[in-house]
């Protein structure tokens, strides 16, 4: 078997094509904010972008699932055949992006062999999963990928890099070809990037691929997609076409979770259309968990507008997640409702403003704990944590044919 990590043929839009308005925020964020994708659909509206190759989370059941896939398809397929891109051959690209803050976070851009990444929650392989999945996110995504001509990544895979070695490896952009330096749309920073191939690529790799385990960051559901329309496909070619098939790769983004500019962020919860009195359900099904402040983790939450906080102790933080999310899940079979994940502070007090909306603040993930906790205890529940704010999720910029 090869190397997990890789440089690969990297597409970029060519000069001539507004930037930003190519580049759209990840797929999985803003999914209650329908005026947010509303404002970006209004600016990529007739124009290239990556926003008519990917389908916003915020979108579904509110659409043709299965016809918006085949929109897309259709869309990279002519956007091949426009001739759109320039083709950085056998390359990494070195990333700057500017966060909202003004701090700086540095990836390197490649491709992650996909017959090395086991999807199990109990997972041995060198590239492990983070968190479980939301199976109801899958399905559109396989769909898309499964009919894809191009990949356009959001997925953040972690390393751990103490000394910092393997970014100041990369980053001395002073000698290195600058390929992309633009603002984002939406006033969610810049991007820029930097290209690096040979010898200096391959010191990268080396680096990258004597680590003993990587983490899946962020695009936990994108890679399990990806995951999954390799094996379909590859059942279907020969010992040696599977060898060198491009769909057995999927491109990502690696950054070093000691990054200072790395934020981990709790992913919010918040029940919409909430019925009865739920709050009062959590506390008398769990012994132990008191309300307001204690020993343990706290979570605050507002509950129909009014405010308030419980304990749970004697737990980790993911068995804390996974207690409340696990309660959630079968109240909200039981009594009805809808649960959503919501990245930052502001944007669920925003939503808990709602009628009938419960909103949970879920706590911090210390991101020194991560590579323990995911080694000793294997993946957090769903949608456990997030690699920053949602306005400084990795945006779609990149292209790969698959």
């Amino acid at each position: 078997m090869g190397a997990l990590f890789n440089t690969t043929n990297i597409l970029l839009p060519k000069q001539g094509i507004d930037r930003t308005k190519w580049t759209v925020i990840a797929c999985d964020q803003f999914t209650s904010d329908q005026d947010f994708w509303a404002r970006v659909a209004a600016k990529a509206k007739d124009v290239p972008s990556t926003l008519h190759m990917i389908l916003p989370e915020a979108w579904l059941g509110r659409i043709d699932e299965a016809a918006r896939a085949k929109e897309i398809n259709q869309t990279m397929q002519r956007y091949l055949a426009e001739d759109l891109f320039s083709t950085v051959p056998d390359s990494l690209i070195y990333v700057e992006r500017t966060l909202r803050s003004g701090h700086v976070r540095r990836g390197i851009v490649g491709a992650i062999d996909l017959e090395q990444y086991d999807v199990s929650p109990d997972s041995n392989s060198s590239l492990r999963a983070t968190e479980r999945i939301v199976p109801s996110r899958l399905p559109a995504r396989v769909e898309i990928r499964r009919g894809a001509a191009l990949e356009v990544p959001h997925i953040l895979v972690l390393i751990d890099d103490p000394e910092g070695g393997i970014m100041e490896l990369a980053d001395h952009t002073s000698d290195l070809e600058p390929l992309y330096d633009f603002p984002l749309m939406e006033n969610c920073g810049h991007l820029r990037g930097y290209r690096l191939a040979g010898a200096e690529a391959e010191q990268v790799t080396a680096k990258i691929n004597a680590l003993p385990i990587l983490l899946v960051g962020d695009g936990n559901h994108s890679l399990v997609a990806a995951k999954m329309a390799w094996d379909e496909k590859k059942a279907k070619l020969s010992e040696a076409e599977r060898l060198t098939h491009p769909a057995r790769y999927a491109m990502v983004e690696i950054n070093n979770i000691h990054e200072e500019s790395l934020e981990i962020e709790p992913i919010h919860r918040i029940v919409f259309e909430a019925k009865g009195d739920l709050i009062a359900a959590f506390l008398a099904a769990h012994e132990g968990v008191a309300p307001g402040q204690g020993e343990g983790y706290t979570i605050d939450y507002l509950d129909r507008g009014n405010s308030g906080s419980f304990t749970i102790p004697n737990r980790t933080v993911g068995e804390t997640i996974d207690l409340l999310q696990t309660f959630l899940d079968a109240y909200v079979d039981q009594h009805g409702g809808e649960i959503d994940y919501i990245h930052g502070d502001e944007e669920l007090e925003k939503l808990a403003k709602q009628p009938e909306s419960i909103a949970f603040f879920m706590p911090q993930i210390e991101k020194s704990d991560l590579f323990t906790s995911v080694i000793r205890g294997g993946v957090f529940p769903k949608k456990s944590f997030s690699m920053g704010e949602g306005a400084d999720k990795r945006h779609y910029f990149e292209c790969r044919e698959i």
